[in-house]
């Protein structure tokens, strides 16, 4: 079980108190110990990550609204200037731009969930010397 303002307040004096490793937990109890510490972070952090990918997808649709119009401007302003071929010309430019663009934004829009544990302990209750 997760106990969350234990769990910051434990930080917390870790940062500020002198603590003292007492003993170290097997292999094989420390793998049982973080796959059920890791499954609860993964449950208690989900709500979050979720909030995190649907105002990323906001800021990318946002984005990607404000780019197309961008483009569809600066196309209309190469159609109505110079000649068939360099109306063209900078007509194809435009296009490979904007498809570059388009791909970068793709790759930005997809989100890589990374979690790395920077401490695993455990806390025993013991007499303060």
């Amino acid at each position: 079980m997760v106990y969350m303002p234990t769990a910051r307040h434990v930080w917390d004096q870790l940062l500020v108190a002198s603590t003292q490793v007492r003993s170290i937990l097997d292999a094989a109890v420390s793998q049982v110990a973080f796959a059920k510490l890791q499954s609860a972070a993964e449950e208690h952090g989900k709500p979050i990550y979720e909030a995190l990918v649907q105002e990323h997808r906001v800021r990318i649709a946002r984005e990607r609204e404000k780019a197309n119009y961008a483009f569809a401007a600066r196309r209309r302003t190469v159609e109505r200037i110079g000649l068939p071929q360099v109306r063209n010309y900078r007509l194809n430019l435009l296009a490979q731009e904007e498809r570059s663009f388009q791909e970068q934004l793709d790759q930005k829009a997809h989100a890589y969930p990374e979690m790395a544990p920077l401490l695993v302990i455990r806390v025993e209750g013991g007499g303060h010397e």
